[in-house]
């Protein structure tokens, strides 16, 4: 049972330091909580074809997790310079920013899809009026239609954080 405010579990992001993603997982797995990181799938031409090769799976935005954690784990995180990562903050502040569940939900729901075509784009590009893909794989996800290099790529977006752009959209 949740005793306050602060013992609520929320999402956060965090980035982490150069070769400590796995030290930084046990961590997160000691104190029980749960994390993400948003992969996709690659060979090692670059080019995955079904049934040529093994596929690997890579992050999609390098030195990213995210993790499902109390308000004072965070601030934890926050507060040690020497630890595994720091945390993404609100704009102008040093307090961790909290990213919405719903957002969260439909983040992980695209890029669990395993689309080889998804990369990660500058937030600043997912601009214009959300939609819902009412076909398809991605049917029920929520973001935001914008032309990337040419074409027209479904955008999803964690608010500050990071955006990925599944492949061109009819």
């Amino acid at each position: 049972m949740i005793e306050n405010e602060s013992d609520k579990l929320h999402w956060y992001a965090c980035k982490i330091y150069h070769n400590k993603m796995k030290d930084f997982k046990v961590q997160v797995a000691a104190c029980g909580f749960e994390h993400y990181i948003p992969m996709r799938i690659v060979s090692d031409n670059g080019i995955y074809a079904a049934g040529t090769e093994q596929p690997k799976r890579v992050p999609i935005i390098p030195s990213l997790i995210f993790v499902r954690a109390t308000d004072s784990f965070a601030n934890g995180i926050r507060k040690n310079p020497a630890g595994y990562a720091s945390v993404y903050c609100q704009p102008g502040t040093s307090e961790p920013a909290i990213i919405r569940d719903d957002d969260m939900s439909t983040f992980i729901f695209v890029t669990t899809r395993e689309l080889q075509t998804m990369e990660a784009v500058s937030p600043d590009l997912a601009k214009g009026d959300k939609v819902r893909i009412t076909e398809g794989i991605l049917k029920g996800a929520e973001g935001y239609i914008t032309r990337i290099h040419g074409t027209r790529r479904f955008v999803v977006t964690v608010e500050g954080v990071a955006a990925v752009a599944t492949t061109f959209i009819p």
